[in-house]
């Protein structure tokens, strides 16, 4: 399929999956545009499945915005390669805490989804100055690093619900009807005012 062509745009051939799910005993048709037009690499069915998993791409920013940041100013560096620097290693401890996490769920054979990444967190911004403590004993370091997988194990948050957005439009509802361009230059009539003097002050 192509699209139609407009001003100052291109065309671009597009793929059309359609796929049934039942949502409380009722089937609904659902079609999904894509340009992943390779048919043995990205099979309809991967794509359907896949696409409900869309918004744990907004949960991991809000992951790296929100709570892995924690202040109002998110970069600090004045020098572009220090901005890039600050970047990568703001992306490195997310990608760690993540892969505590999914080691963590792996134990357990479940869903590193799971498990709570803002608890996941607290426990090792907890866990950080008892490491650092031990890093020059010479203690097993393993010994707090399964205490630290325990800990994660121990936040694992129970089944999201299935959720539904449905794609209604809200309307306002008025007793007046709506303005319209006619209606512009239509005002109210100027009416006329007369006075009756009932009484003179004396």
């Amino acid at each position: 399929m192509e699209s139609r062509k407009k001003k100052g745009a291109t065309r671009i051939s597009v793929r059309i999956i359609e796929y049934v799910i039942e949502e409380n005993g009722t089937e609904k048709t659902y079609r999904l545009i894509t340009d992943l037009m390779d048919i043995s690499n990205f099979p309809a069915l991967l794509l359907a499945s896949e696409y409900h998993q869309r918004w744990e791409a907004e949960n991991t920013l809000d992951e790296l915005k929100v709570h892995l940041n924690g202040r109002k100013i998110p970069i600090r560096s004045k020098n572009p390669r220090e901005v890039v620097q600050e970047i990568y290693g703001w992306l490195l401890g997310h990608y760690c805490l993540r892969c505590l996490m999914f080691q963590s769920a792996a134990l357990k054979h479940i869903s590193p989804l799971r498990l709570s990444f803002t608890g996941s967190l607290r426990v090792l911004r907890r866990a950080i100055p008892e490491f650092q403590r031990q890093i020059n004993n010479q203690l097993d370091i393993n010994i707090y690093y399964s205490w630290l997988i325990s800990e994660i194990l121990d936040l694992e948050i129970p089944l999201p619900q299935h959720r539904s957005n449905p794609r209604v439009v809200k309307k306002a509802r008025s007793k007046f009807k709506s303005k319209k361009r006619s209606h512009r230059s239509n005002g109210t009539l100027r009416q006329q005012l007369s006075f009756q003097i009932l009484r003179k002050a004396s």
